[in-house]
């Protein structure tokens, strides 16, 4: 039993909502990351009319720990795909590293002494 198709106008608006949808969410999670987004960010946002980038885009947004990470995979265009590494790591343990905006506090830092430091 196949499922019955939307009309083509009814589908096509049905895109449109969606794809609107997944650029609301990419800003608010960059937002809310990041700090304010550039304009130059968020016009390259608003052009994207491809579901399948702007889901990709909102992933990577809340996984990467700075801002410059998700720059570099704004620019590396659709044949991006793996999402693997430390550059993806939204919490990094050993790198002491923030995804903080500049000026905005970071992560607290732990009081208890590494490893390393227990040994000198």
């Amino acid at each position: 039993m196949s499922t019955p198709q939307m009309p083509g106008p009814q589908r096509d608006e049905r895109q449109r909502a969606m794809i609107e949808a997944d650029r609301e969410d990419l800003m608010q999670v960059l937002a809310l990351r990041f700090g304010a987004v550039p304009e130059s960010v968020q016009t390259r946002i608003a052009i994207c009319n491809n579901s399948e980038t702007l889901e990709r885009w909102i992933l990577v947004a809340a996984n990467v720990p700075e801002w410059g990470a998700f720059l570099n995979d704004l620019d590396a265009g659709p044949n991006a795909f793996k999402m693997v590494g430390a550059s993806y790591e939204p919490n990094p343990t050993e790198s002491g590293t923030s995804s903080a905006p500049h000026g905005a506090p970071g992560p607290e830092k732990s009081e208890a002494p590494s490893e390393a430091q227990k040994e000198e």
